[in-house]
């Protein structure tokens, strides 16, 4: 029998890796099983109007426009549009704010007008995080349902930005702070749609963490349940730690920015979080406390510009 040659084997070596290599991409390129996706489904909104307030043109910069959306589980989402001028679809920027009685979704407005002037648009969606971490008596599941509802949310904006002249979609990032993060990976976990997601100050394993932090606010929380009900808050929120979830991101690009005094989330969470997310990734640590600062900032913008070709 006639023996392979030298040339023959190493091509085979090489065939074999390379099958291998693409096997292993395309199961890793898989987002979340349907069992798990599923808890984020949600009613099409079809043909649902959707409520224009005016424009408001910003010289050399953008259109700044209201919108309110039908949302698939009862009211309205309030998305804010902030978009270059002039007909061509753009590159898209969602935007998901972070938790607080007092936070919207304007305090992204000014990053948006600067992406804009870079041929970015932008959707800053209003989401249900205006009291988070309360303990709400008659359902000890709240804040799994606010971040489940939170990615349905978005996932609407979406489908709606889809059917809009201004967004290209096939170029869509996500940008989310804190529990906007939070569900930010949760999206990108589910959605095909998302290129790119950059999680600001996100937590890694909130169930963990709530159970063992001296952090005042969270401890505070914390003893607002008895026994059996915080046993039930923290198997509520459980499968929705991020840190189950970044794994499935892939294909999407995935950057995180971390901050070094963060009180919420301990440097440990943080490297669980990262080790345990898809390729690509990158992370950068900022000197600051969750809100992040200016360094920050700039880093965000060229990672997103990158990201969406920009």
């Amino acid at each position: 029998m006639r023996q392979p040659s030298m040339r023959h084997s190493l091509l085979f070596v090489a065939l074999s890796v390379l099958v291998t290599a693409v096997f292993a991409a395309s199961a890793h390129a898989e987002k979340a099983p349907p069992d798990k996706a599923m808890m984020f489904d949600y009613a099409k909104a079809g043909d649902a109007p959707a409520q224009a307030g005016g424009v408001f043109h910003k010289p050399r910069c953008c259109n700044v426009t209201e919108w309110k959306l039908t949302r698939p589980t009862g009211g309205e989402v309030e998305v804010t549009v902030v978009a270059p001028p002039g007909k061509a679809k753009h590159p898209t920027v969602l935007w998901l704010h972070r938790e607080g009685a007092e936070v919207k979704r304007a305090m992204f407005v000014h990053e948006a007008e600067a992406l804009a002037a870079a041929g970015i648009a932008s959707l800053l969606v209003e989401l249900p995080f205006k009291q988070p971490y309360v303990h709400r008596a008659n359902n000890n599941a709240g804040d799994a349902d606010v971040i489940r509802n939170a990615v349905i949310d978005a996932r609407r904006a979406i489908d709606w930005a889809a059917t809009r002249p201004e967004f290209n979609i096939e170029r869509l990032a996500v940008v989310g702070h804190r529990f906007g993060a939070w569900a930010g990976a949760l999206l990108a976990a589910v959605d095909r749609r998302v290129d790119a997601v950059l999680l600001m100050s996100p937590p890694g394993k909130p169930s963990g963490w709530l159970q063992v932090t001296e952090q005042p606010k969270a401890k505070k929380f914390r003893e607002t349940f008895d026994k059996d009900a915080w046993g039930t808050y923290l198997n509520s929120i459980e499968p929705l730690d991020p840190e189950k979830w970044v794994m499935y991101v892939a294909p999407a690009k995935l950057h995180f920015q971390f901050a070094s005094n963060d009180e919420w989330v301990q440097t440990l969470e943080q490297v669980d979080l990262f080790r345990a997310a898809s390729q690509p990734k990158s992370r950068q640590m900022f000197e600051s406390d969750e809100m992040l600062n200016d360094d920050a900032r700039k880093d965000r913008h060229a990672w997103l510009r990158r990201a969406l070709g920009r």
